[in-house]
């Protein structure tokens, strides 16, 4: 069974989900009912992911890691270097 929904679209918004829609040869309305149902399922998939409890309860030492993660995987590689010799 289908139902019908209707809703109201900025200009912009329609604009962008048209050519969104046609660069992927699809209706409009086919690109909203996959954009849809690919919502729902990463939504599914965030609820059954076992690490999603523990965000927000690490801590680190090191709060730079983005900045500086070459420096800290070098510092790595010399200490597992220097632990082989």
């Amino acid at each position: 069974m289908t139902k019908t929904l209707t809703i109201q679209l900025s200009d912009e918004l329609e604009h962008q989900l048209k050519a969104e829609a046609e660069k992927l040869n699809l209706s409009l309305e086919e690109l909203v009912l996959q954009s849809l149902g690919k919502t729902l399922k990463l939504q599914d998939s965030d609820e059954e992911d076992p690490v999603l409890p523990l965000l927000g309860t690490l801590r680190f030492e090191n709060s730079d890691i983005g900045e500086n993660h070459d420096q800290y995987l070098q510092e790595s590689g010399e200490q597992e270097l220097k632990i082989a010799e």
